[in-house]
C-alpha cells in the first residue's frame, strides 16, 4: 500500500473514484422513462374505452335495432335428396318477431312453418347444403316463405341454432 501512495505521488494522479451519484440518477431516468411508456401504452392500447354518453344527440342513429321476440321452433330431421347414400340434416330454427302477440300467433301456424321447411329441406342435396353460400341461400328462401305465411306479423330474421349434416 506504500508503494501505491508512492506511485500515485510521482504520477502526480490520484486514482478517480466511480461515483454512485450518476448510477442512481441514470437508473432513475430510466425507471422513469420505462414508467412513461408504460403509462402511453395502457393509456392508448389497453385501456377499456369509455362508454358512449347517451345524452348526445344524433347517437340513436347509430345504435343497433333492438332484438326482438324469439320463438323458437321444434328440431328438424329431414333426409336430403342425396342419390349418392343416405344423408340426414337436423336442424333447429328460431325465428326473430316484433311483438310478443306475433310470438302467440306464430305458434297457431307452427305446423304450417314446419312444413314449408320439410318440403324445401327434402328437396336439396348434401353439395347445397354445406357450403357457407348454401346457408345463407337457405335461410333467405326460408325468410320469404315465413313471411308469406305469417302475415300480417312480420318476421325479422331466421336463426339456425343447430344445423348438422349426417
Amino acid at each position: 500500500m506504500a508503494e501505491d501512495d508512492a506511485k500515485t505521488a510521482e504520477d502526480g494522479e490520484k486514482p478517480k473514484k466511480k461515483s454512485k451519484k450518476m448510477l442512481f440518477i441514470i437508473f432513475g431516468v430510466a425507471i422513469l422513462l420505462l414508467g412513461g411508456g408504460g403509462f402511453f401504452a395502457y393509456t392508448t392500447f389497453l385501456a377499456p374505452k369509455p362508454i358512449p354518453d347517451e345524452s348526445i344527440p344524433g347517437l340513436e342513429a347509430n345504435l343497433p335495432e333492438p332484438v326482438g321476440e324469439i320463438f323458437t321452433m321444434k328440431p328438424f330431421v329431414v333426409n336430403l335428396a342425396d342419390p349418392k347414400g343416405k344423408r340426414y340434416l337436423k336442424m333447429k330454427i328460431s325465428l326473430e318477431l316484433e311483438t310478443v302477440e306475433a310470438v302467440e300467433r306464430t305458434q297457431k301456424i307452427a305446423p304450417k312453418l314446419r312444413d314449408i321447411v320439410i318440403m324445401m329441406l327434402t328437396s336439396l342435396t348434401f353439395e347445397e347444403v354445406m357450403t357457407p353460400e348454401g346457408k345463407l341461400q337457405i335461410r333467405d328462401e326460408l325468410l320469404e316463405r315465413f313471411k308469406l305465411a305469417a302475415r300480417p306479423d312480420k318476421i325479422k330474421n331466421i336463426y339456425f341454432s343447430e344445423f348438422v349434416v349426417q
